[in-house]
């Protein structure tokens, strides 16, 4: 297990700029789009009220489910409605056993404002103009969103006080994780206020009194360390053709941000049972509100989520085919940032297609002419995968991309997927 993330020599660096420039979407995905009659509605009274959290009414509203965490189903509403006055950008639900756990709203979050950042400036004379008027446009974005930030906190905390003292509250159990939150009493329900003074603005919602103090389901923190990871074993499938595979885990789309090493790593923590997420991980990360992965501090970011799940993690600048499969086979998903290629990326979804019609359909032998010279190289940007799984027989690896409607795993050779892995994060427990 990496312990610290020691400094980084200047190459790594200059590849963490181009990051994780990965892949992003073109769009921010269905809640931004949905046309729902809820768009603007005030949900409070509605969110607020027994009915929801008693089994006795549905969730206003269409929700498009996201996958578990641990035994609770994760799903987040199709609307942008408002909650105790504010505008929320996205809201999600947590059940178990079909009863409500907890409602959170998120009312600020840079990703979503600052966007994927690729603008270009209007042509100018010379680069340093350029890069001034970049900076310029950089600073009215920023400007803006720290007024919306500072109003929306304001209100927030005007709409919660009422009820009592709030109670300043810890969340996580490593460093890098650890938030500080205020729980205010409200109408009988406690609302976790989390706001980390730049990024994000989020609040929870829970009928306990006293919520959690971990990020951690509750279920899973009760369960020695050594049956978590036996735990795993569980979501490991072995098909009839030889596909040993990891089942149940979900990909959150990234949408148009620079987050596909944040996204992927969110996936893997939900599939340890962690409550965790890409808007989460920013601001543990020290995202900077720009629209780039540049000053990031994501690396430390994935030793701290393996920490909080109870386990390690070894990460290897070489691809090591015979440790990633013992991982995978034990039930640990694996990360790799790797080259990246519209081309690759093009044909492996052809193959996936093809796959579906054809089981017998098999990847280019890397052994014909002119294949490994078509692999991405060094000039091309990092991205962020989960390998999910592998067949012996074939050479492949499956894994999942951060990309909304791509929930069912690809493949790749182990040739070419050795070839392109720039690091490797290996969990285990």
């Amino acid at each position: 297990m990496l312990a610290t993330v020691k400094i980084l020599p200047a190459f790594l660096l200059a590849l963490l700029s181009m990051e994780l420039r990965a892949v992003p979407n073109s769009v921010f995905g269905p809640v931004a789009a949905a046309d729902s009659p809820l768009n603007g509605r005030d949900l409070t009274g509605d969110l607020m009220a027994a009915p929801v959290w008693n089994g006795q009414a549905n969730l206003p509203g269409n929700w498009q489910p996201e996958g578990n965490v641990a035994s609770a189903e994760m799903s987040h509403l199709l609307a942008r409605p408002k909650l105790f006055g504010c505008d929320v950008v996205l809201l999600r639900a947590a059940k178990r056993d079909g009863r409500l756990q907890f409602l959170e709203a998120t009312f600020a979050d840079a990703g979503s404002y600052f966007g994927y950042y690729d603008e270009k400036p209007a042509e100018k004379s010379d680069r340093r103009a350029q890069r001034e008027e970049m900076q310029r446009r950089t600073a009215e974005r920023q400007a803006g969103f720290s007024r919306l930030y500072a109003s929306t906190l304001d209100s927030l905390k005007t709409k919660l006080a009422g009820d009592g003292k709030p109670k300043v509250e810890k969340i996580g159990r490593s460093r890098v994780l650890r938030v500080e939150t205020t729980d205010y009493q409200n109408n009988g329900r406690t609302v976790r206020l989390w706001a980390d003074g730049r990024r994000l603005i989020r609040a929870t919602i829970y009928q306990n009194p006293e919520p959690p103090d971990s990020w951690l389901d509750e279920k899973i923190e009760e369960t020695p360390v050594k049956a978590r990871a036996q735990r795993l074993m569980e979501f490991v499938c072995t098909s009839a053709d030889g596909t040993v595979s990891i089942t149940g885990l979900q990909p959150l789309p990234q949408g148009y941000r620079p987050y596909c090493g944040l996204n992927s790593l969110a996936m893997v923590a939900r599939h340890f049972g962690l409550y965790l997420d890409e808007d989460g991980l920013a601001v543990a990360g020290a995202f900077q509100n720009t629209g780039s992965a540049d000053g990031s501090k994501i690396l430390s970011l994935y030793p701290a989520v393996a920490a909080e799940a109870g386990f390690g993690l070894e990460r290897a600048n070489r691809f090591d085919e015979n440790t990633v499969r013992r991982a995978l086979a034990a039930g640990f998903p694996v990360i790799v940032w790797r080259r990246f290629s519209p081309e690759r990326n093009d044909l492996h979804t052809r193959f996936a297609r093809e796959f579906v019609r054809d089981p017998r359909a098999a990847l280019p032998d890397p052994s014909l002419p002119g294949e490994r010279a078509s692999w991405p190289g060094e000039d091309d940007p990092l991205h962020a995968s989960v390998l999910t799984g592998y067949h012996d027989a074939r050479r492949e690896l499956l894994f999942l991309e951060s990309w909304s409607g791509r929930d069912t795993p690809r493949r790749m050779r182990v040739e070419e997927m050795a070839a392109t892995a720039y690091l490797t994060f290996v969990f285990h427990p």
